[in-house]
């Protein structure tokens, strides 16, 4: 690639472009084709894209339209505490999670719903949902009636089930919104059938049922003597729902079991849609596929394949800033960090970040292998994170300058995913995920 293109006001280009291309503040730029270099966007710049963005986007406060990649993320929005006044940035990658999405649909039999509960998995309902919409998800399943709301408000058309079932008294909001719920019990389903009769509504419901052990759901036995109403024309059945047990790795003939048994019950229900795994058993229990696939922790970069490499994009990057660096004689501690203690002469590194923002503190403290990538170089995390601060032993540093006052930490992105830093605090990547922080600064963006 030659120089970089460098826009100063008002430019309109077409055909593609190999260089990289710079928009500097206040300035705007209209690409007819694709961009195959790296796009920086100064602040208040605007850029629309009429194809791909194929290499690395820099967006530094400016908006980014891009109508190619088959309809994916289009725009790029900041959310949270302003930079300059939040202790950590996150970056959320709209583009990977709609290609994650597709990828998905891709190995499908059916239909591919996305998941976007407990606040898309912490990534932004909102914004992720949008993206979800415009690259052509068209169902979703969400946790409780404000996220249907928000989601109905993003994606007009789309069909909205939601997990928390019907409470006393809601059959009204679920008609308002335009959603519904999955119901688990005979006494949910009642309840439903007579809100249905009162309003005239003609809106429907997921049955969940229980085929293994779980219990969640409604016994598969109750199930079976509550078919003959999908004789009715007015059933109300749109889905008829199940889970493996165990999901990621199902006991191979536990979980032949549930699928005969759900087959079984299916047959019972003829014309009813159905589901039965959620995005891991895309992998672990293709026969389970069925109609319709509820596809979660993977589209946000979650791996599916433990121990193998992950087919599925990254999503978030997380990176924080250093308040404060510190050495420590040998012997030393640190206020707040009970259990770790300076072995030699130590140099740390105080990073806003701490439990307050989801930060994993797990309970073996000076034992973890927590880390963060410091100046380009793995760092161990210096015993547990406080409320608001997370230590960083930067002891071995070849460059000090890498780790100055000001200077930003990468605490999950390259070199750190987000199964990496669950494997080392001994949780899951779900649960890092729901717990992502409201301080951070957000950027959405595409690319």
């Amino acid at each position: 690639m030659g120089t970089p293109l460098v826009v100063t006001g008002s430019s309109v280009l077409t055909g593609s472009v190999v260089n990289d291309i710079i928009v500097q503040k206040h300035c705007s730029l209209h690409l007819c084709g694709s961009l195959r270099g790296s796009l920086t966007i100064e602040q208040a710049a605007n850029v629309v894209v009429e194809g791909f963005v194929d290499g690395k986007v820099i967006n530094n406060g400016g908006r980014l339209v891009v109508n190619g990649n088959e309809g994916f993320a289009e725009f790029v929005t900041l959310d949270g505490s302003p930079e300059g006044e939040a202790g950590a940035v996150l970056r959320v990658n709209l583009s990977a999670i709609a290609l994650n999405w597709s990828a998905l649909a891709r190995l499908t039999l059916g239909e591919c719903a996305a998941a976007v509960r407990a606040n898309a998995y912490g990534c932004g309902l909102d914004v992720v949902a949008a993206a979800l919409a415009k690259t052509g998800c068209k169902t979703f399943f969400v946790s409780d009636l404000s996220e249907a709301r928000r989601v109905r408000k993003v994606a007009p058309k789309s069909v909205i089930y939601v997990l928390s079932g019907l409470n006393p008294g809601t059959g009204p909001i679920f008609a308002e919104i335009g959603a519904q719920p999955v119901v688990s019990s005979h006494i949910e389903m009642a309840e439903w059938d007579a809100f249905i009769v009162s309003s005239q509504w003609t809106g429907g419901f997921a049955l969940y049922v229980s085929t293994g052990s779980d219990r969640l759901g409604i016994p598969f036995e109750e199930a079976a003597a509550f078919a003959p109403r999908v004789h009715s024309t007015s059933n109300g059945i749109t889905l008829l729902m199940s889970d493996l047990d165990h999901r990621k790795k199902p006991d191979q003939r536990a979980a032949d079991r549930q699928i005969e048994r759900f087959k079984e019950l299916r047959r019972l229900y003829p014309g009813i849609p159905a589901s039965m795994v959620d995005s891991s058993g895309i992998f672990s229990c293709p026969q389970a596929q069925f109609d319709l696939v509820r596809t979660g922790a993977l589209l946000y970069g979650v791996n599916p394949t433990p121990g193998a490499s992950n087919p599925m994009l990254p999503v978030i990057d997380l990176r924080a800033r250093i308040v404060q660096v510190r050495d420590l004689a040998p012997g030393e501690t640190i206020a707040g960090n009970d259990g770790w203690v300076a072995k030699r002469r130590s140099r740390l590194a105080m990073v806003s970040v701490g439990y307050a923002d989801g930060y994993p503190r797990p309970e073996n403290g000076a034992g973890n292998k927590l880390e963060a990538i410091v100046g380009g170089h793995r760092c161990p995390i210096a015993g547990r994170a406080s409320i608001d601060l997370l230590p960083i032993d930067i002891t071995d540093l070849s460059d000090p300058r890498s780790a100055r006052r000001g200077e930003m930490v990468t605490l999950i992105g390259a070199g750190i995913s987000i199964d990496d830093l669950a494997a080392a605090a001994q949780s899951t990547a779900s649960e890092l995920l729901v717990n992502l922080g409201s301080r951070f600064h957000r950027i959405y963006h595409a690319g």
